[in-house]
């Protein structure tokens, strides 16, 4: 199947959202026995005594969770996170390519990235919050995985230190504190720039950034990797409230985005990317960049 569509057609934004949770209800009927059981296994596992708890996804790989964290819910009943995402990454992504994960959470995109990209490509991982690195270090070793790099910070315009908002019912959602806010504590921030310049990284082929809002200024620290990496796909989240709560507005990113010569793509449910009109009803989703709808085509010899 091909991995952009074959009609010149561009989707909404609001088109793509409720496709994307359409997908969801999907799965559900499907395989609606399947996706009980999980649910039942992951509740009794979340009922029991404990900080923690431990699940696998779809395809066997294992991961430690704190229990407030909405990520590990979806992975745990849906076998893996973002269904519809990860059809186009294990079409698109070859060993040897280099992947960065900007909000890496416990590691449900580091861990399948790691696998996709193989002993010879390399993840490079982000995440401020202390707990929530420690799971994801514990999922890097207990998945055997040797090819990822973890940095204990949030990826930023600049490197510096800066404040953690931590919201106690869903580490899933721990964002950079907007100036002036209160802090529950402070943090590292370092450049994606830096980081792939202090590894020595000749190529970055992904990018997958979700920092509740903060993806422009994150963007802004990976403007030399974005000129240089010509086959380069950037995944941001979209959440307009989110963004909102640093000042900026979607329109930013798209400008953004165009300075740089990359246009804004969206992945259907069978993985397929369809451009996005930027001007369509604005909605909750993630949009894809790249410099072409070619560069979405599989690349061989890697």
């Amino acid at each position: 199947m091909p991995l952009m569509s074959t009609t010149s057609s561009t989707l909404t934004h609001g088109e793509y959202t409720r496709s994307s949770w359409r997908r969801g209800l999907s799965l559900y009927l499907e395989h609606p026995f399947i996706h009980a059981g999980r649910w039942l296994s992951y509740m009794s596992r979340r009922a029991w005594p404990g900080r923690v708890l431990r699940f696998t996804d779809g395809k066997g790989n294992r991961y430690v969770s704190m229990k407030n964290n909405f990520t590990s819910f979806a992975v745990a009943i849906l076998g893996e996170r973002d269904p519809d995402v990860m059809r186009f990454l294990q079409r698109w992504i070859r060993p040897g390519f280099v992947a960065c994960d900007i909000g890496a959470n416990i590691g449900t995109y580091t861990v399948p990235l790691a696998r996709l990209v193989g002993r010879h490509g390399h993840v490079l991982a982000f995440e401020p919050n202390r707990p929530t690195c420690a799971c994801l270090r514990q999922n890097i070793r207990q998945n055997h995985l040797t090819n990822v790099t973890v940095v204990r910070a949030a990826a930023g315009p600049e490197v510096g230190v800066a404040g953690l908002i931590v919201p106690a019912d869903n580490f899933g959602e721990v964002h950079l504190a907007p100036p002036g806010g209160a802090v529950d504590a402070r943090v590292a921030v370092t450049t994606v720039d830096t980081e792939v310049a202090r590894l020595g990284l000749t190529r970055v082929d992904f990018i997958k950034i979700d920092v509740e809002g903060f993806e422009l200024a994150a963007l802004r620290g990976a403007t030399r990797t974005l000129a240089r990496q010509t086959n380069l796909v950037i995944q941001t989240e979209i959440v307009p409230a989110h963004s909102a709560r640093y000042g900026f507005e979607i329109e930013d990113m798209v400008t953004f985005f165009a300075s740089h010569g990359y246009h804004p793509f969206s992945c259907d449910a069978a993985g397929r990317m369809t451009p996005v009109d930027p001007a369509a009803a604005q909605s909750e989703a993630d949009w894809f960049w790249a410099r072409s709808e070619e560069v979405f085509t599989p690349r061989e010899g890697f």
